[in-house]
Order: structure tokens, then sequence, then C-alpha cells
């Protein structure tokens, strides 16, 4: 007589079922872990791959956001042409420029931007202000005339070792200091450090972002 093996069979396909179901969820658990993770992988690579880190196209700033914005404050005894700038910063949207004593090519062609970008916005010229430190006893006759005649409108003070030290922490970025790194800052106007610019920064990106932030903004 021959034995049929028949009822063994669905209990053996059960249990293969099972054992299959068994290793496909815990598969499921591992994908969904991944799918979770990958995109703050990818945020963490495209962060860090780039100068100021990677913005997608469609981003709506184009300058380098400072997070989170820094309160800043000059001392009463900083001051341009006479006047005191302790409270300068405040009621309207400032761009900003440091330079160590003298003023190169890179730094004249940043301060052109800075003017550039303000005459810019027509009617809301008037809400932005230029502002240039400079640490030196005292402007380059040269340099002097060329500030005179480009950039009339631009207040420029000048800075002792000591106060240029105590205020360029407040701007400090990275171990560049800040006399060297040619940035551009933008300062809103409740006299908060938010967003810079690298020195090879197109000016049209600093235009786009300053008309924004006027159009959006309530205050300056």
């Amino acid at each position: 007589m021959q034995t049929s093996n028949s009822g063994l069979r669905p209990d053996r396909t059960m249990s293969t079922a099972r054992q299959r179901g068994f290793l496909n969820s815990r598969q499921a658990l591992v994908l969904i872990g991944l799918i979770f993770l990958a995109p703050i992988f990818v945020a963490w690579v495209m962060h860090h791959s780039t100068d100021g880190g990677w913005r997608p196209a469609g981003t709506t700033n184009r300058g380098n956001l400072v997070h989170p914005a820094r309160p800043l404050a000059f001392p009463a005894d900083i001051a341009s042409n006479g006047v005191s700038l302790k409270n300068y910063l405040h009621g309207k949207w400032t761009l900003l420029y440091f330079s160590d004593a003298g003023c190169d090519e890179t730094c004249r062609d940043n301060l052109y931007k800075m003017r550039q970008v303000r005459v810019a916005q027509n009617e809301d010229m008037r809400r932005v202000q230029t502002l240039f430190l400079m640490r030196a006893v005292e402007i380059p006759v040269e340099l002097a005339g060329f500030l005179a005649k480009e950039h009339k409108e631009m207040a420029v003070a000048l800075l002792s070792d000591a106060q240029a030290d105590g205020i360029e922490s407040q701007f400090r970025i990275d171990e560049i200091p800040v006399g060297e790194a040619h940035r551009i800052y933008i300062v809103d106007p409740l006299g908060n450090l938010m967003m810079y610019y690298l020195p090879e920064a197109d000016p049209r990106d600093m235009l786009k972002d300053l008309q924004k932030l006027l159009k959006y903004s309530n205050i300056g």
C-alpha cells in the first residue's frame, strides 16, 4: 500500500508562507526606516557640500542666512562724521561692510555693489542705508577722495584696534578674520544681523533678496 504524503503538504506550505511573510515584514520595517533616514542624510550631505550650504533653485533667499539672527550693538564712542553710530542700525535696513586698513579692489567692488543695490530699490531706497567700517586711524588721502566722489551717502567709520575687536566678534561666521572675509552683511531695522554674502556674490541676488525683505517687512 502506498502511503500518501498529501496530508503533510499543507502544513509545509503554510510554514513556508509564514516564514516568507516574517522575512518580508522585517524587510519592510528596514525599508521604512531607510525611507525616513534618507532625506536627513541627503540634507546633511548637501548642507556640508559647499560654503554656506547647498540651497535648491527654488529657495527664497540667495544670501546666507544667519541662524539665529544676532542682535548687534555699537559702543557709543564709534562715530561717522562726528555722529555716534550707537543707534545707527535701528530704523532702516543696513548693508554693511568691514575692511582692514585701506580698501583694495575687492573692497571697492563690494562698496559699489552695495551702492547699486541700494539705488536700485527706487522708491524704497530711503529705507536702506550703507555702512563702511574700517580698522584704521585715518583714511588715506586717495581713498578719502574715492569715497567722497563715489559714495557720498555711505556712512564711514574708523575703528581703533580695540573697537574693531569688540565689534568684529559679533560678525564672526568662521575662522576667517572679519576684516579679511570681504563679506557684505544685511542688518534688519531692529539691529539684527540676519544675512551675509560672499565676496563673489552676484549683486542681482542681493537686489532680489532685499526687494523681498522690503516688500514683506512692516519695519524700516
